[in-house]
């Protein structure tokens, strides 16, 4: 009896840590492959006096990007129209990041996969081994709903206390080279997407990880207590 408690309490553990790092994932590669997303922005910041570079181009451009990231394009071989002459649009420099990146959108593409897993199994296990499953999947997913909300909180105002800072730390944690560091009077790839661009990604991806987090913890909440007696518990 013991031993199935203590198998129940670490499989919501699991359930904890990995689903909402599943949702986190997959709502961050919705957004950096959202051509509308960037096109919306490029009118905002006004992309195409910045960058020299007329909407479709521009436009072609952002759709090699996105099919860069995920693998879709070998290269980023791309030749447009800027300030009136045909012109290279990315420098080695902005190559070079961008097969960083690429290669990380690929690292976290596979934890998302792996997490969804782990949350799977976890509520499978609890379906096994639990008498009470029903109640005891509803107290992990409250929690996978509650902690990460409290971390995001906590993220999204040190994010708008300080973003360039604690971008830069994402940068120097994430990258092992300095290759992010771009000149924005020279490079198209920073003028594309300045830190103004990731400050309203940044958001939008905190502000629908809220939302679902709450909109699981409503629907949670809503059936525990058609258990009263039911504690909320880990």
């Amino acid at each position: 009896m013991r031993k199935c408690k203590i198998i129940v309490n670490l499989s919501k553990i699991i359930l904890v840590i990995f689903l909402p790092l599943a949702i986190l994932l997959t709502i961050l590669q919705y957004y950096a492959f959202n051509k509308d997303f960037y096109i919306k922005e490029f009118k905002k910041y006004n992309t195409v006096d910045v960058t020299k570079i007329g909407e479709e181009d521009l436009s072609n451009i952002t759709d090699i990007l996105i099919a860069y990231i995920k693998g879709e394009e070998n290269d980023l071989d791309i030749k447009a129209v800027i300030n009136g002459e045909v012109t290279e649009v990315f420098g080695q420099r902005e190559k070079d990041h961008m097969i960083d990146v690429r290669d990380l959108f690929n690292k976290a593409y596979i934890i998302r996969s792996i997490s969804f897993w782990f949350a799977l199994i976890a509520i499978i296990i609890i379906i096994i081994v639990s008498k009470k499953s029903r109640v005891d999947i509803y107290q992990g997913l409250l929690w996978a709903g509650i902690v990460p909300i409290i971390l995001m909180l906590i993220l999204y105002t040190l994010v708008k206390i300080d973003f360039y800072k604690y971008f830069t730390y994402f940068h120097k944690l994430l990258f092992t080279n300095d290759l992010w560091l771009l000149d924005p009077k020279t490079d198209v790839l920073i003028q594309m997407l300045p830190l103004e661009f990731f400050i309203d990604i940044s958001t939008r991806i905190i502000g629908c990880f809220i939302f679902i987090s709450m909109t699981m913890i409503i629907i949670t909440l809503t059936n525990l207590k058609k258990n009263k007696s039911t504690k909320i518990s880990l």
